[in-house]
């Protein structure tokens, strides 16, 4: 076998495997909790057999021993012999994250290390309690029965028999050769399929188990079903993400021709090139849909990776806490899947530390001692929605603002101008907690700044709620998609910007006496609050005063009214880098051109605020 089809049957193999691998994670926590559900105990111990076939064909022998002695424990739970307690779900876990680590090592050509002797005697079924008894039916009426064959073990050793790869301490004679056949001899996929269909009772005699040996595939062949004979053709087709991502800026590049000839037709005013123009933006529009929806990927496997996380904190924190996943069909960006990740382990590991409260705790306070933290998913318009909620302590206001004058975050005339809600923000600021002060209040701190950050640079939002001694809920709002952006234009002096419209909320005109100067900063009133005003003009060093046209932006936790002289509309632009002259310009993440072939550059909002969530001093500056 040459070397490049050995990579490919790698790459392949880490692929697939990879999908079984991160599924297991949630199954095995979710097994732990229902270890009577045969039908995910079934789901569990066939991820990893299939990684143990795919391990062997590779001959990646650690590989194939571990998965080895996690099969044979989950057969024997499977088959009623025994029960899996917390020290064999401990053990399977930490089988699962030796498998993630060989898996690494696969892929970047690193020699694999036998697993360590602890872990395989750990996963012993012999280390496990015994099952309690269950009345077994009589050999009478199992050779009676027609759906009855041979038990897991058999029938396991019968594939290791016929494919020739027993694993490790697996003997190959536990089943008899079919007659003819020696134990390494192959059968082609008709006898095979022919096979499993005696063997489950679909044609010939079934065979049962007292039978002494298999029936011959070929007495079974005639009445296997025709259905195995007419596989339906393959209805999916494996993609290079880079031809992918080629394609969605393809379909981009389109999407900014298609506003040029839209100006231009309006412009031009004859019918035929509107007509054909409008033809143009209908396809345009559905290739950039196709496109798009290629990228799209089911929450779900982001949210696979969050229960084993719970379930080791909680554990960690001696705390019993249930983990609840709403929403995982909703998709998302491919480019936001990883993204996410860790802002989300930010949010669930405050939620479990500052949130939920100790059994004993919850129990005085007439609540369950296990607590409750949800974890969903929805989509709003041209929005992801993902919050984590708990229904532990909740959050004092009073305390977060008096923290924050201690820490030195705000002084006492912010203080006392703060709303609730502005109390809750605080958790956001730098340096409002530390581990010293943490476990003072009830809320959250730690880390929340880099969240926060995060977002931000995704073009999000984050919102916070809370009530106390009933919860709180983080709310992280993300753009649909990266791919493509929709912007709002706006004209600042002579100069065209694009803003993203996922961190637009509104858009108003200053009329007279709306406005005015507060602590050395120009205010609006909008809403009865007071909204900080930001002068794109002076920022962009447009010689010209303040617009009148308010956009108000939501940057992380910030909420801020941007000075514009025009609101131009919306369009969708794909981003174009500057070149390396422009990197770390501040406000700035790329160029387009509009559809009346003009420069705009590409706004980043999450740049617009220092650390500290306060505007650039540019921005501050009116005149």
């Amino acid at each position: 076998m040459n070397a490049a089809f050995d990579s490919e049957l790698l790459q392949d193999f880490l692929v697939e495997a990879g999908e079984l691998v991160q599924r297991l994670g949630e199954q095995l926590v979710e097994l732990e909790s229902t270890p009577g559900d045969a039908e995910l105990l079934n789901a569990v111990f066939r991820a990893f057999h299939t990684v143990k076939g795919g391990a062997g064909f590779l001959a990646a022998e650690p590989m194939v021993l571990l998965c080895h002695h996690a099969e044979d424990l989950l057969n024997e739970a499977r088959n009623g012999n025994v029960m899996l307690g917390a020290a064999q779900m401990d053990a399977l876990l930490e089988a699962l994250d030796l498998l993630n680590a060989m898996m690494a090592a696969l892929d970047a050509d690193a020699p694999l290390a036998m697993p360590p002797a602890a872990l395989l005697q750990r996963l012993l079924p012999a280390a496990a309690d015994p099952a309690p008894a269950q009345p077994e039916p009589s050999p009478a009426v199992a050779a009676a029965d027609p759906a009855a064959g041979i038990d897991d073990r058999e029938f396991e050793a019968l594939l290791d028999t016929l494919y020739g790869s027993s694993a490790p301490g697996v003997a190959a004679a536990a089943v008899p050769a079919t007659a003819g056949r020696g134990p390494t001899d192959t059968i082609d996929d008709d006898e095979f399929e022919a096979l499993l269909d005696t063997l489950h009772g679909k044609g010939g005699q079934p065979a049962v188990v007292a039978a002494p040996a298999v029936p011959a595939p070929a007495a079974a062949r005639p009445s296997a079903s025709p259905a195995h004979h007419a596989a339906p053709a393959e209805a999916t087709v494996r993609v290079d993400t880079a031809r992918l991502d080629a394609l969605v800026n393809r379909a981009g590049e389109l999407v900014l021709v298609r506003n040029r000839l839209l100006t231009l037709a309006g412009q031009n005013g004859e019918v035929a090139l509107v007509a054909a123009a409008s033809e143009l933006d209908r396809v345009a529009d559905e290739l950039q849909r196709a496109a798009l929806g290629m990228r799209m990927q089911p929450v779900g496997r982001l949210f696979q990776r969050f229960p084993r996380i719970v379930r080791d904190l909680a554990r960690q924190l001696g705390k019993d806490v249930e983990l609840v996943l709403e929403g995982e069909g909703t998709e998302l960006d491919r480019g936001l899947v990883e993204a996410l990740a860790d802002p989300l382990i930010h949010l669930l590991r405050n939620a479990l530390d500052h949130g939920v409260e100790m059994p004993e705790q919850r129990e005085r306070s007439g609540k369950p001692r296990k607590g409750r933290v949800c974890l969903s998913a929805s989509q709003r318009g041209e929005r992801i929605v993902i919050s984590v909620s708990d229904d532990g302590a909740g959050m004092d206001p009073q305390i977060l603002r008096r923290k924050a004058l201690e820490k030195g975050v705000i002084d006492e005339l912010q203080a006392a101008r703060l709303s609730e809600t502005e109390c809750y923000e605080l958790i956001f600021r730098p340096g409002f907690s530390t581990a010293a002060t943490v476990s003072d209040i009830s809320g959250r701190g730690v880390g929340m700044d880099v969240v926060k950050t995060r977002v931000a640079e995704l073009g999000g939002s984050l919102q916070v709620r809370s009530k106390r001694g009933h919860g709180s809920e983080l709310e992280l709002a993300v753009p649909l998609t990266l791919a493509i952006l929709r912007v709002l234009m706006v004209r600042v002096g002579e100069r065209m910007f694009a803003m993203p419209l996922s961190n637009i909320e509104e858009v108003f005109e200053l009329v007279g006496g709306q406005d005015r100067m507060l602590d050395g900063r120009l205010v609006a009133s909008h809403r009865g609050r007071a909204l900080p005003l930001a002068n794109l003009a002076g920022w962009s060093g447009a010689a010209t005063a303040a617009g009148r046209h308010v956009v108000v932006l939501h940057i992380g936790h910030l909420r801020l009214g941007c000075l514009a002289h025009e609101v131009l509309g919306r369009e969708d632009v794909i981003i174009k880098p500057l070149g390396p002259l422009f990197e770390g310009v501040p406000g700035i993440a790329g160029a387009t051109v509009t559809g009346d072939g003009r420069l705009a550059l590409v706004m980043d909002l999450a740049g617009l605020a220092d650390a500290h969530g306060q505007l650039l001093p540019a921005l501050q500056r009116i005149g």
